[in-house]
C-alpha cells in the first residue's frame, strides 16, 4: 500500500463527541442568553446597560476560548459572525474578531508527516528548502515558506490532518444551532448552513482552491489595467494534492501595514482603490470570487502591487442572481424603491404579500442620510436609530429568503467596506463602483474600463 493510501490520523471518537458536545454547550448558552434579551427584556433592562453589555461580552468570550481551542469549523463560524454588526451586538463582533488574527501552529513533526503521506514521499526529495516557522496559521490549515528543486520560492499551504472530522462536527452542531434561532430571525437560517457547508467543505479540498485561483487569475488577466496592479500567485500543481497545495510566494506587506507601505513611498489609498476595483471585476464582471479579502490575504509589495492569496472561500454568483443585481444596482442608483423591491421578487428574496413593507424599507435606504455615504460619513451617523428603523421594517417582512451564494457576497463586501473604513475613509463609493456599475448595466464586458 503506498503512502498516499493510508489512513489519516486524527482525533479519536471520544474526542469528536467531547467536541460535539462543548459546542451545544455553546448552543444552550446562545439560547439562554438571547430568550433573556428578548424574552425578558424588561427585567434585564434593570439590570441596566452596563450588565447587558457584559452578559454579552462573557458569552462571546466563552466562544473565542472554545474556538481557540477547537479551531476547525467553529472558528469560520465565528468569524462570520463578527463581520455582522449589523445584527450581533458590537461588544460581542468585538470580541469575535480576535478571531480574525493569527492562531497557534500545529506541531512541526505532524505538518511533515502530513506532506509525506500526500505527496507519497520524504520531504527533503519534495522540497529543496522547507522552513519549520509557519508563514500564517489559520483554523484549518497553516502555511510554510518552501523552495522547489527547480529553486522557485514558494508557500506551502497545509490542512491539518483529521480537520475534515472536526469540520463535520462543527457543521452539525452549527445547523442545529441555527435551526433552533431560525424561527427568530427574519431570513432563513438553513439557507445560511448550506452555504457555510457548500464553503467550509471546499476549504478543505486544495485542488479546488487550486483551480479557483486560476480561475480568478484568467478572469482578471482580461482587464491589462488590473492585470498591471493586482497579482494571483501561480500554483504549482507537481507539488500539490487535495490537502497540500503548493503555490508561487508573494514577497509583500499586508494591505494595513500602512507605516511599510508609506515607507515604501505609497499612496495607501490607491491600493485599496485597487484592491477594491479588483473584487468589484470578480463579482460584476465574473460573477466568480474570493470571500475572503481581509488584510492577510492582501499583500502589496515595493512597486505597489496587489497580491490576493488564499482562494480557499470562493464562491459563483449564478445567472438568475447576476440579472437580478444588475435590475437592482439599477434601481439603486435611479433610488427608485419600486424598481429596487421588483428586482428583489423576480429572485425569489420575498414574496409578493412583502411587497409593500419591502418598498418602505427601500425607501429608508435611499433616504438622504444615508445614500451614497463615505466610510468616514458613515461613522458618524446615529447608527442605532438606523438600525432601530431597518429593524422595525425587517419584521414586517415575513417570506425573506437569501438565494445562494448571497451570504458569501455579503461577507466580501463586508471585509472591503471595512478595508476601506480603516485605511481609506475618504473614497466615495460610487466614484469607485461607477465604472463597473455602468459596465455591469449595459453587458459590455472584458475591456479596460479606461478604454
Amino acid at each position: 500500500m503506498s503512502n498516499r493510501s493510508q489512513r489519516l490520523p486524527g482525533p479519536s471518537p471520544l474526542a469528536l463527541a467531547h467536541r460535539f458536545a462543548v459546542l451545544l454547550g455553546l448552543i444552550a448558552a446562545a439560547a439562554v442568553l438571547y430568550l433573556r434579551l428578548v424574552l425578558d427584556s424588561r427585567r434585564l433592562w434593570r439590570l441596566g446597560e452596563a450588565r447587558r453589555i457584559e452578559v454579552q461580552r462573557r458569552f462571546a468570550a466563552r466562544f473565542v476560548r472554545a474556538a481557540m481551542r477547537f479551531r476547525g469549523g467553529l472558528i469560520k463560524v465565528g468569524q462570520v459572525a463578527s463581520l455582522r454588526i449589523d445584527v450581533v451586538p458590537e461588544q460581542v463582533t468585538d470580541e469575535l474578531a480576535r478571531l480574525q488574527d493569527r492562531v497557534d501552529p500545529h506541531p512541526f513533526e505532524e505538518i511533515v508527516r502530513q506532506i509525506e503521506r500526500e505527496l507519497g514521499r520524504p520531504l527533503g526529495e519534495a522540497f529543496a528548502e522547507f522552513e519549520p516557522r509557519p508563514l500564517a496559521s489559520a483554523s484549518l490549515g497553516q502555511v510554510h515558506r518552501a523552495r522547489d528543486r527547480q529553486g522557485r520560492a514558494l508557500a506551502v499551504k497545509v490542512l491539518y490532518p483529521g480537520i475534515e472530522k472536526q469540520v463535520a462536527v462543527d457543521l452539525a452542531a452549527t445547523r442545529i444551532g441555527l435551526w433552533l434561532f431560525d424561527w427568530l430571525v427574519v431570513p432563513d437560517l438553513m439557507q445560511v448552513h448550506r452555504e457555510l457547508r457548500r464553503t467550509l467543505l471546499g476549504e478543505t479540498d486544495y485542488l479546488r482552491e487550486g483551480r479557483a485561483a486560476e480561475e480568478v487569475a484568467a478572469n482578471l488577466g482580461r482587464d491589462p489595467e488590473v492585470a498591471a496592479h493586482v497579482r494571483i500567485p501561480e500554483i504549482h500543481w507537481e507539488t500539490t494534492t487535495r490537502r497540500v497545495l503548493s503555490m508561487e510566494f508573494l514577497e509583500g506587506a499586508k494591505v494595513n501595514d500602512t507605516a511599510t507601505l508609506e515607507a515604501w513611498g505609497l499612496d495607501v489609498g490607491e491600493v485599496v482603490t485597487w484592491a477594491t476595483r479588483s473584487f468589484l471585476h470578480m463579482i460584476l464582471r465574473d460573477g466568480f470570487f474570493h470571500c475572503d479579502p481581509h488584510p492577510g490575504n492582501l499583500l502589496v509589495d515595493r512597486e505597489g502591487r496587489l497580491g490576493i492569496v488564499d482562494f480557499g472561500m470562493n464562491s459563483r454568483i449564478a445567472p438568475a442572481l447576476r440579472e437580478a443585481i444588475r435590475k437592482n444596482v439599477l434601481a439603486s442608483i435611479r433610488r427608485d424603491p419600486e424598481a429596487y423591491v421588483d428586482s428583489l421578487l423576480e429572485v425569489g428574496f420575498l414574496q409578493a404579500r412583502d411587497r409593500a413593507a419591502a418598498v418602505e424599507l427601500a425607501k429608508l435606504s435611499f433616504d438622504p442620510r444615508y445614500y451614497n455615504l463615505t466610510p468616514a460619513e458613515a461613522m458618524n451617523l446615529d447608527l442605532g436609530q438606523y438600525l432601530s428603523e431597518m429593524r422595525g421594517n425587517m419584521k414586517k417582512i415575513k417570506s425573506f429568503q437569501l438565494p445562494e451564494g448571497i451570504v458569501m457576497l455579503g461577507r466580501a463586501i463586508n471585509l472591503l467596506y471595512a478595508l476601506a473604513l480603516e485605511l481609506a475613509p475618504g473614497i466615495r463609493p460610487l466614484e469607485v463602483i461607477g465604472p463597473y456599475v455602468l459596465e455591469f448595466m449595459t453587458g459590455d464586458r472584458g475591456r479596460s474600463l479606461s478604454s
